[in-house]
């Protein structure tokens, strides 16, 4: 026999007359004013969960029609219509499925005493003309009214950011096995053809491999901004890198008709990082560098250790403006025009962020420019 579970909340409600004397308690105040005016929802419920108070963007949410008259004396997923309330008769909070409902769980936490609950929440519910699904940021606090406690309810419609959140979850997984098939048929060809071919195909090659970067940078970049990049470490030899780096970077557009080299007292330190990131900032580095560079003009890259830090540095031989040295790092500035500002933003951003390091750079009229990484010798924390 299956067990009984207990219900999350009680079932038992507040006396309609006693809602409705609590709903003119808010319905009187001054604040009412300023609270229609948020840009996002805001409910008030008292200590049976029903509300007594709902902002005009709450009503909106609701969707009913009727204002806040409508949702007085019902719970949040019953004022929301989720379809997981009607599943008993106790309605919201009594229910299995509300076990698992994020809003639940912060109201569960706020009426232990938890001064203020934050949570997700993710319901179905039949809307006007279709089944619809509400995603909502919620956060709750106490508040003491008329010498009575209620919890305020703020919730904040977050639907939008859920589908751009799949959209580009499915469109980099998708595009990336594409590139990746494309990958493959071109090694097929490669090793099926002979002669003056090869060299056609290796180009190709090498343009399914720079798309392929591109993809994964951009992903990266997202994952990293909402802080879902995961860290992997491996062991590495600084020389090493650097050498595959720079073979990289000299096949490039960017340097053609300029010179790249590593600079000759560079010191080979064995550490642990992120290879994959790591790539990817001292790439940016390289290539900010010469396109800052002029045909005939030469970028040094090189490193040393530098006490329990690992320094990589890249330097060319021009200036930054000084109107553009405090916003270089910034999301989207770029003294390259409209589109651009994510290779220096996106080096911070990897290199503080996930790697536990330091970006930071030096610049004079007659030394150049000189941009540098610490990293920890150990382990990325």
């Amino acid at each position: 026999m299956k067990a009984q579970l207990v219900p999350l909340f009680s079932a038992q409600r507040t006396s309609q007359p006693a809602v409705d004397r609590q709903a003119r308690l808010f319905a009187e105040s001054p604040a009412v004013g300023i609270l229609n005016r948020l840009p996002t929802g805001v409910a008030v419920f008292n200590a049976s969960r029903q509300i007594v108070y709902a902002n005009d963007v709450f009503c909106r949410l609701a969707n009913t029609g009727h204002g806040v008259s409508a949702v007085v004396g019902l719970r949040l997923g019953e004022a929301l219509s989720c379809l997981g309330a009607k599943l008993a008769a106790g309605g919201c909070g009594t229910t299995e499925l509300c076990r698992s409902c994020g809003a639940a769980k912060s109201i569960a936490a706020a009426l232990l005493g938890q001064d203020t609950a934050p949570g997700e929440c993710s319901i179905s519910r039949h809307g006007v003309e279709r089944l619809e699904n509400l995603d909502f940021r919620i956060w709750l606090w106490p508040l003491r009214h008329g010498g009575e406690n209620f919890h305020v309810a703020l919730l904040s419609d977050i639907r939008a950011e859920k589908r751009l959140d799949l959209m580009e979850r499915i469109f980099y997984h998708d595009i990336l096995n594409l590139v990746s098939g494309m990958h493959g048929v071109c090694e097929l060809m490669r090793e099926e053809e002979e002669g003056t071919r090869n060299a056609e195909l290796d180009l190709l090659l090498f343009a399914v491999e720079r798309v392929t970067d591109l993809i994964q940078s951009q992903r990266d970049l997202t994952l990293a901004e909402r802080g879902d990049y995961e860290v992997a470490a491996n062991k590495m030899g600084t020389l090493s890198l650097l050498s595959d780096i720079t073979a990289l970077m000299r096949r490039e557009s960017s340097c053609r008709g300029k010179t790249l080299a590593i600079a000759p007292d560079s010191a080979d330190v064995f550490f642990s990082s992120d290879r994959k990131l790591l790539t990817r900032i001292l790439v940016n580095l390289q290539k900010n560098a010469l396109e800052a560079t002029p045909t005939g003009g030469t970028v040094t890259t090189g490193c040393h250790q530098d006490g329990a830090q690992v320094r990589f540095w890249v330097h060319n031989a021009t200036m930054v403006p000084e109107e553009a040295r405090t916003q270089i790092f910034r999301r989207t500035f770029s003294t390259k025009g409209r589109g651009r500002g994510l290779g220096t933003y996106g080096t911070k951003l990897f290199a503080e962020n996930y790697l536990g390091g330091t970006v930071g750079f030096t610049t004079e009229e007659a030394a150049g420019t000189t941009f540098y990484v610490l990293l920890p010798c150990g382990e990325p924390a």
